[in-house]
């Protein structure tokens, strides 16, 4: 267990448990879902102290979640399952306390209906929102999320991902803007030296709650890591050899074990300006008796983990503390202390051009295949009129039914790519040149404010910083150089 130290105990102030997990509830697909959803929710009921709010992704199944309602009404007695896309975005929120308003936000960029076997695009992702009345008179403004999975090695879906990070900031920064106590959750498919998570970690105006309590958490996990180190001091949540549904043995290894793959996904993030980490942990790593589980994925012991994730549970403090997110911003970048969580953040104009760059090379990817499907569909309302009248003329019934045939797969696949061209690909370009207009105004206030802060303090050339508003706060580890930063980026892109 990792705490934040004696120092973020604030006395009588209120304090909240709060819990996410990506569950693995895949209908048809996740192996022994209806058994591991159960013991999630035996586990979540009989925590100890018990959580205030829960967020989970992935329970896409209505009787799961009706079973989850059963087991846990006594200790979080509301809840709301969301319903998005053609089969559901698998996002559920948990309460002690009533849900004033909830929501569904949609992302504008949301994987591609092509790739059907990925699923992204149709389970409509977005961000879950739910506000919750404190009874300190505080509300709560909650966001469960579950970005879009890299899959591939060249990950070309880093752009939809990045967009999707800028979406739930906005939402974030919205909520703290209006002095609400922020919290986004949820898998976020990133690392910590991603795009994304310093597009939330700053645009959002939100910590991360791992790096609030550990500030000195690397970036990168360093090699020949073991599997206990990457859970309990770097936080990993998926990918552990010490979950049954990633380890490569029969059994689970011992704790010691090399763990090259654990990476860290799961995230909650807080509002540094009203609220503080007493303690957070990785939960949910001890696997359930499964006597039926003799071999395959899963392994062969006769257990299995409740999911392929891990669980993230913190502790928050509704108030602020000065001294937690000094010592944040003096580990990412001693140099370069900000003593002022009022100030406006802004990116670096640097790593804003880099996001515009993805975003001008994923879009010149996408306008190509969307004229190239759109001269698909075009060329094929010609030949199918060619293919007719073949079929008028000819003599023969065997070429008149082949004529036939080719005109109907001429028709399926042009129709097809027609569709796809016209309403996907159309309202994706838009929805890029909506994200790319967006970051230019945002750039332009970043450079003001760093030429502002640029005047006042003098920025290494090692190191990449925060820039706010008369201040500049670091965001990285200050034994990363600016190459070395760099290429952190790329190896996430």
């Amino acid at each position: 267990m990792s705490t934040a130290g004696p120092s973020q105990i604030n006395g009588d102030i209120p304090s909240i448990r709060v819990f996410t997990m990506n569950c693995w509830g895949l209908k048809y697909i996740a192996k022994h879902r209806e058994a591991r959803l159960n013991e999630v929710s035996l586990r979540i009921a009989r925590a100890s102290p018990s959580f205030d709010i829960v967020a989970l992704q992935e329970f896409w199944v209505y009787a799961d979640y009706g079973n989850l309602r059963t087991k846990t009404s006594s200790i979080l007695p509301y809840g709301k399952f969301y319903f998005s896309g053609a089969i559901g975005g698998g996002l559920v929120i948990l309460s002690k306390w009533p849900i004033e308003q909830s929501s569904m936000f949609g992302y504008p960029l949301n994987g591609r209906p092509t790739a059907f076997w990925r699923g992204d695009w149709y389970v409509g992702k977005g961000v879950a929102c739910a506000a919750v009345r404190h009874p300190s008179g505080k509300t709560i403004d909650i966001f469960n999320t579950h970005l879009h999975a890299p899959y591939e090695k060249n990950d070309s879906y880093l752009c939809h991902r990045t967009a999707q990070a800028w979406e739930i900031a906005k939402l974030l920064r919205g909520a703290v803007q209006k002095g609400h106590i922020a919290i986004g959750l949820g898998d976020f498919n990133m690392i910590p030296s991603s795009l994304a998570h310093r597009i939330i970690s700053t645009h959002g105006l939100v910590s991360d709650s791992w790096l609030s309590a550990n500030p000195t958490t690397p970036s990168i996990t360093p090699p020949k890591t073991n599997a206990k180190t990457n859970i309990e001091v770097l936080g990993a949540t998926c990918d552990s050899v010490l979950n049954t549904w990633r380890m490569s043995t029969p059994t689970l290894p011992p704790p010691e074990t090399e763990d090259p793959k654990g990476k860290r996904l799961d995230y909650i993030f807080h509002a540094p300006r009203y609220s503080s980490v007493q303690d957070i942990r990785i939960g949910m790593t001890e696997p359930m008796s499964m006597p039926s589980q003799k071999g395959g994925k899963g392994g062969a012991g006769g257990y299995c983990s409740l999911s392929d994730h891990f669980s993230v549970e913190v502790t928050l403090s509704l108030a602020p503390n000065q001294q937690q997110q000094n010592a944040l911003a003096e580990a990412r970048n001693p140099d370069l202390v900000s003593n002022s969580t009022e100030n406006e953040q802004y990116l670096p104009p640097t790593i804003i051009d880099e996001i515009l760059e993805l975003v001008a090379k994923y879009t010149k990817r996408e306008n190509f295949e969307y004229h190239w499907r759109l001269y698909h569909f075009w060329g094929s309302l010609v030949a199918l009129v060619g293919l007719h009248v073949g079929v008028w003329w000819s003599p023969h019934n065997g070429v008149s039914f082949a004529l036939m045939f080719v005109a109907c797969a001429v028709a399926v696949t042009g129709g097809l790519d027609g569709l796809i061209g016209f309403l996907f690909m159309g309202s994706e370009l838009r929805a890029l040149k909506e994200f790319e207009e967006e970051l230019k105004m945002y750039r332009h206030l970043a450079a003001k404010a760093h030429g502002a802060s640029s005047s006042r303090s003098h920025v290494s050339g090692s190191k990449v910083a925060l820039v706010t508003n008369g201040a500049t706060e670091g965001t990285f580890r200050s034994s990363n150089s600016a190459d070395e930063v760099r290429i952190d980026i790329h190896e996430s892109v």
